[in-house]
């Protein structure tokens, strides 16, 4: 069954422009720059359109430009492909989005299992795991396997470790 976007009524009642809610999703357009004139304009549109830009796309681990610019704090966007591991490093998905994230990771952790250490390295990375999972499910294999510390452990590199 098709996912609803969103209400007309609430889409139409925040006072934006479609170009306007889709900057605040992704952000300004790469070659032809922003729709809004002034920082301000900027602010303001935020201030009006983040209930409906956060219901559409602030979900599953993901957070839309606006909510990097505005409200992220010390946080920095770190990619497309990193952006739900380290929001829920750093504490700020719902416990809803943690759980979605957890369950969909195990699966990914679990299809893994059998692999190289560098196709489950790889695995891990593409599904953007948190180390620290890794590691506690590692753990809870070895256990359940008796096998010995160290011989299943993979971890991604992170950006700025001494091997990433």
């Amino acid at each position: 069954m098709p996912r609803a976007i969103g209400k007309a009524s609430d889409i139409d009642s925040c006072g934006l422009t479609l170009s306007e809610l889709q900057e605040l999703w992704l952000g300004a357009h790469p070659t032809t720059g922003s729709c809004f004139c002034t920082r301000e304009e900027l602010v303001a549109a935020w201030a009006a359109g983040r209930a409906v830009v956060m219901r559409l796309w602030g979900s599953h681990g993901r957070r839309p430009m606006g909510w990097w610019e505005f409200e992220a704090g010390e946080l920095e966007h770190p990619g497309y492909d990193r952006e739900r591991s380290y929001l829920y490093e750093h504490n700020v998905l719902s416990d809803a989005e943690r759980a979605e994230l957890e369950a969909a990771w195990r699966e990914a952790f679990d299809q893994a299992r059998g692999k190289s250490a560098k196709e489950r390295r790889e695995a891990y990375e593409f599904a953007d795991i948190p180390n620290e999972l890794i590691e506690r499910w590692q753990g809870a294999r070895r256990r359940r396997s008796k096998l010995p510390k160290g011989e299943d452990v993979v971890l991604i590199p992170q950006p700025g470790s001494p091997s990433g």
